[in-house]
């Protein structure tokens, strides 16, 4: 089965957009910069903070205030700053403006401590790397594990039974285990790939082992397909 190369990360930062010589003036630049962690690329500030998004904001709308600002320091923009391509702009209650990117507030993380460092992925469960990819994937944080979730936070699978790029889960193995479906050409970046499926469907995978949820997880934090039939596993976080 044929593996989708996975994006190569790129370093979109405004001094080399200012440097190109065809580019006009009055140009936006974008305020973040991709940089390359064991998760896959992730959003950067130009410090080298990685990004982080709260799920308890509503797109376009922060609700980090307080000592949770404090924990996580909003990415306020320059008084000249202006809207980006996917990058946007929210005016905070105290008058300052915060980026966003697809509409999520960014923050970063006072426990990060050197550049590339994602400590606070999974925190509580609502903070997350700002990823510069689209794989749909996120984490949730157990007493023991981290374990690999979709954007639903259910929790995600491998099968012993694939082989490297391949699934051989099909049929009623396929409605028990529903594969992390992809776009043919969705941006990817290791550790995570898209292969193909017999059917022509595409499927999100992890160092080349294809994902799969199980449909008798029923909320977040659910693992009950964990070691069925000797031949499925959680997938755990990189680095874990």
């Amino acid at each position: 089965m044929k593996s989708i190369k996975p994006l190569l990360p790129l370093l979109l930062t405004g001094s080399l957009a200012a440097c190109a010589s065809n580019a006009p003036e009055q140009a936006s630049q974008a305020p973040a910069a991709v940089q390359h962690t064991q998760l896959g690329s992730v959003w950067r500030t130009a410090d080298g903070n990685t990004l982080y998004t709260f799920a308890k904001d509503q797109p376009g709308q922060s609700n980090c205030y307080g000592p949770c600002a404090e924990k996580w320091p909003p990415f306020i923009a320059s008084g000249d700053a202006a809207p980006s391509g996917e990058f946007g702009l929210i005016e905070r209650k105290d008058g300052s403006r915060q980026w966003t990117y697809r509409n999520q507030p960014l923050y970063s993380w006072i426990k990060d401590r050197q550049a590339g460092d994602t400590t606070g992925h999974g925190v509580k469960n609502i903070w997350f790397v700002a990823r510069a990819d689209e794989v749909p994937v996120k984490v949730y944080q157990t007493a023991n594990a981290s374990i690999l979730t979709d954007n639903r936070q259910q929790s995600l699978y491998t099968f012993d039974k694939d082989k490297a790029g391949e699934s051989n889960c099909y049929g009623k193995c396929a409605t028990l285990w529903p594969p992390l479906q992809a776009a043919q050409n969705a941006k990817a970046s290791a550790p995570f790939n898209i292969v193909e499926r017999r059917d022509g469907s595409y499927q999100w995978a992890l160092n080349g082992k294809p994902l799969y949820t199980w449909i008798k997880d029923s909320k977040p934090g659910d693992i009950s397909g964990d070691g069925v039939k000797g031949v499925w596993h959680l997938a755990h976080q990189p680095g874990n």
